[in-house]
């Protein structure tokens, strides 16, 4: 009877256990083109965010995880966190919230930036961005335990040309967060001290610096104090960022009245009749030797070590640290750290053309994991290095439209034949890179396929019309857009009736599709392109008349349906425009160069060469752009390789359409 007894008494004097909820919210998916203060990609705080929410999860924390978040969804997710604090009622409960991502400062208070916010002045703030301190109102709130706070943010400063662009507005922006008091009963944890930035990870780890040694301690010391793990990362921290020209210090705000653990205190009290028994936590051997053999990992990972080395490799390491313990994160992580550097290097060197280099990463890559969902299209890349044409694969697993590889190289731009106009002046040395050009113009059905998945409509739809031959006048009519010229194409015709605007949309969606930077040529890509090595006002010589073999242009067809029209003396039988392809290439085999539609480019037009005809233009730069090449009613002067057009960039008529660049790998 005494036996059940104690056990009765044992059983009413142990704690009841505390309950432990997180909030975790991980952005990284920014477009710094679209966000207003010009904060960019971030590529780590979505993994930070998950994988802070597995390993709090094993630690017996209940999670609400959101990822890549707006406002709206932030601001739900932390009514959701505090609904379900209300019922924490004991002392020992714990509430925490983790953020990485984006953040910044104004005025002293604090800002997280949620995706698509849109903030042009300091106005905006408070409608686009979050307080940092709205998710720990509804801790204060809710909870009558304990509030953990943990902030991986500010991992870029607002970027200098924006602040000199936006002077005025933006007065009170200063580096890094503000320092924030913790309430009673919580902390506040930093990535970096007040009024400073904090390190993005490399792009190839997998987490930031500051929650890469966060999840390391969370996994290995979650039975020290709170105090203890943050004293153990800042420690960390300082080591790996000492060489930096300013060196991070993370930083904590606390008001704690009790010694808590994220996980299970190192320590556990029991009371039996009246006397406390201290029963300390085991340590296996095992688990020590795997901490060491995990540093082992670490250093020759660092060192670049991974599946070579004569002091011994990452690779083997990490492998000995799974035949002890098969489920140990940290050495399944360190494979995938492995594999992702391999990935980064091949295609770093796949950008730079150093192909023996690729094919040395892709043997390592099959080494550490030879079914890296990577391999394939590496593979596929470097065998496209050694083909002069290629097609890239959509999400859908069908084939994008053919690709000529440009090599590089220098020319002469410009007037070189002499006889055209000042605009194309002066005749100057231009270095081109190697990149990619559609063999042919973008074809209707290529266009029609792009409005039927996204559901885009185009300037011309949505305005009033589109500029189209009526007569002898070219006049803007409501009902014509690229459905409707007003004459007859088919699925292989080039799409025209497309602004700047819209060729710009299908790139950005066909970059999307593919995984590809696809953009519109520059100017100066365009002209190398077209030229293909000749120095002839066409690049099938300086005979106009030759025309017809090779372009589509105003000729002797056109002149019975336009009799006012100057036409080249030949025939091609095309009025309007043909399908392409229907005539015979440059050297480089690109067709409909010349002729056809014209060819919007991502370059500014300007009067007189000066050097924009090598870059695409910024965000809402320049009020006109170049077209090139000549269309189906051009005359012979405006079929030349050296001729320019201009338009606005929401202009568009039934003369202009375009083709696709691609940065090539």
């Amino acid at each position: 009877m005494l036996r059940y007894l104690w056990v009765l008494m044992l059983v009413l004097s142990m704690p009841v256990q505390a309950a432990r909820l997180a909030l975790v919210i991980g952005n990284g998916g920014y477009n710094a083109n679209s966000n207003g203060l010009e904060l960019g990609y971030l590529h780590n705080p979505v993994n930070d965010a998950k994988d802070m929410a597995e390993v709090l999860g094993k630690l017996g924390f209940e999670v609400i995880l959101r990822t890549n978040a707006d406002k709206k969804t932030m601001k739900q997710a932390a009514r959701e966190f505090g609904k379900r604090l209300r019922h924490f009622r004991q002392a020992m409960d714990v509430g925490l919230f983790y953020y990485s991502g984006h953040g910044f400062q104004h005025d002293k208070v604090n800002y997280l930036v949620p995706l698509r916010a849109d903030i042009q002045h300091e106005v905006d703030i408070e409608d686009e961005a979050l307080r940092a301190d709205y998710a720990l109102r509804f801790m204060e709130y809710e909870n009558k335990g304990i509030n953990l706070v943990i902030l991986d943010t500010c991992r870029s400063a607002i970027p200098e040309n924006f602040l000199r662009k936006n002077k005025g507005f933006f007065d009170d922006l200063v580096p890094g967060l503000a320092e924030m008091k913790a309430p009673a009963n919580s902390l506040i944890a930093y990535a970096t001290q007040p009024n400073t930035d904090s390190l993005s990870g490399f792009s190839w780890e997998r987490n930031s610096l500051y929650t890469k040694h966060l999840l390391t301690k969370l996994r290995s010391m979650s039975h020290l104090s709170i105090m203890d793990v943050f004293f153990e990362v800042r420690d960390q921290v300082m080591q790996e960022t000492e060489t930096e020209k300013i060196q991070q210090v993370p930083w904590e705000s606390v008001s704690l009245r009790k010694r808590v653990c994220f996980g299970q205190c190192g320590n556990v009290s029991t009371i039996i009749d009246n006397h406390i028994v201290q029963t300390p936590v085991v340590v296996d051997n095992t688990a020590q030797k795997i901490a060491e053999l995990l540093k082992t990992c670490q250093f020759r990972f660092d060192n670049n070590w991974l599946t070579s080395g004569a002091n011994g490799t990452a690779l083997a390491c990490y492998q000995d640290v799974l035949k002890l313990d098969s489920n140990n994160w940290d050495a399944s992580r360190g494979l995938v750290n492995i594999e992702n550097r391999y990935v980064e290097w091949a295609e770093r060197a796949l950008k730079k053309g150093q192909k023996a280099k690729v094919r040395q990463y892709l043997a390592r890559l099959r080494l550490v994991n030879s079914e890296s969902p990577k391999l394939a299209g590496l593979e596929l890349q470097l065998d496209s290095m050694n083909s002069q044409f290629f097609r890239d694969r959509l999400q859908d697993g069908s084939l994008g439209p053919e690709m000529v590889r440009i090599p590089k190289g220098q020319f002469r731009m410009g007037d070189i034949q002499g006889g055209g106009y000042d605009w194309e002046k002066p005749v100057h040395q231009v270095w081109v890179s190697e990149f990619a050009m559609g063999k042919y113009e973008v074809t209707v059905g290529e266009f029609r396929r792009f409005v039927n998945v996204t559901g885009y409509k185009t300037e011309a739809e949505k305005g009033d019309g589109c500029y189209v031959l009526n007569g002898s006048k070219w006049e803007k009519t409501k009902n014509a857009n690229w459905r409707n010229p007003h004459f007859s194409q088919n699925n292989n015709h080039p799409v025209v009736c497309v602004s700047w605007n819209d060729a710009i949309a299908y790139a950005k969606w066909f970059s999307q599709q593919t995984g590809q930077q696809y953009r519109l040529p520059t100017e100066a890509e365009w002209e190398y392109a077209t030229r293909a090595g000749t120095e002839y006002s066409r690049y099938w010589g300086n005979n106009s008349d030759d025309a017809c073999g090779y372009a589509n242009v105003a000729d002797k067809t056109a002149k019975k349906k336009f009799s006012d029209w100057s036409i080249h003396n030949c025939t091609d039988d095309y009025i309007y425009t043909a399908s392409v392809g229907s005539f015979k290439s440059n050297a480089f085999g690109l067709f409909d160069m010349l002729g056809n539609v014209w060819e919007w480019t991502c370059s500014e037009y300007e009067s007189k060469y000066s050097g924009k005809e090598k870059n695409c233009i910024g965000k809402n730069h320049a009020r006109q752009l170049v077209i090139r090449g000549g269309s189906w009613s051009s005359e012979a002067r405006g079929v030349r390789t050296a001729d320019r057009g201009r338009d606005s960039r929401d202009g568009r008529d039934s003369g202009v359409g375009f083709r696709l660049a691609r940065i090539t790998l």
